[in-house]
């Protein structure tokens, strides 16, 4: 991810819309599958860190990145334990943890499955991976390059690569689908922009802020219940 993302992301993912609306997919998702709270959890790729604030009222958390930036910002967020490592090789013992998040990572590794299968190694029997992912090629923009993304998914892609790493997948649904024409329309017509690329995180005013976030909310909840046929983005959980 290109240096200055990380700084935007500090700035926005406490409150804006898209990174809310994920941690309360994540939230829903985790009671729905997880209904006694995990004792020890790791966020693999935790970014500048707003996902592990919530999970720290959960259980014992740890936040994996590989970026110092990400974690220096992170730091700032709580007093929680963070550690500079590559997802590929997970500095933890096996079968030590009860629930790992991948949140928009596994698109930032050339290979996925190298860290799919170190997740899988850490984590404990019936223990449960929540990722999600970018969903489809054909929406790949200016937005992709600026935070170096390797690919985006289908959701029989995800399936198979979560399979092939060793999981039981109980959930695949893709999400942001209110919003999926006008994000879509965004993206591609994004393809076309001067400039350096950049991450598509449109300033919005606080009443509609607000307004997208009760959207996501409402999404999440349904998402809890039905797979989604269509959207900007995947969420997948899956069961060692």
């Amino acid at each position: 991810m290109q240096a200055e993302e990380y700084d935007r992301m500090f700035q926005y993912e406490s409150d804006y819309w898209w990174f809310v609306g994920r941690r309360r997919l994540v939230l829903e998702l985790l009671h729905r599958y997880a209904p006694d709270p995990p004792e020890r959890i790791l966020d693999a790729g935790c970014g500048t860190g707003a996902m592990l604030c919530d999970l720290q009222a959960l259980g014992s958390v740890v936040g994996v990145d590989l970026e110092w930036q990400a974690l220096e910002l992170a730091r700032q967020r709580g007093e929680f334990p963070l550690v500079q490592a590559r997802l590929e090789a997970l500095p933890f013992p096996n079968e030590c943890f009860d629930l790992i998040t991948a949140l928009d990572v596994l698109e930032h590794l050339p290979d996925d499955h190298p860290a799919l299968r170190e997740i899988w190694r850490t984590l404990q029997p019936n223990g449960l991976l929540i990722a999600t992912v970018p969903a489809y090629a054909w929406l790949w923009s200016r937005h992709d390059v600026a935070l170096h993304h390797y690919r985006r998914y289908t959701a029989r892609a995800l399936q198979s690569r979560l399979y092939r790493a060793g999981f039981e997948v109980l959930k695949i649904s893709y999400s942001v689908s209110l919003l999926f024409v006008p994000i879509a329309l965004f993206r591609w017509f994004d393809r076309f922009r001067k400039g350096t690329p950049s991450a598509t995180v449109v300033p919005v005013s606080p009443s509609l802020n607000r307004w997208l976030t009760r959207l996501q909310a409402w999404e999440a909840r349904l998402i809890r219940r039905v797979n989604l046929p269509f959207g900007v983005s995947l969420v997948a959980v899956a069961r060692k």
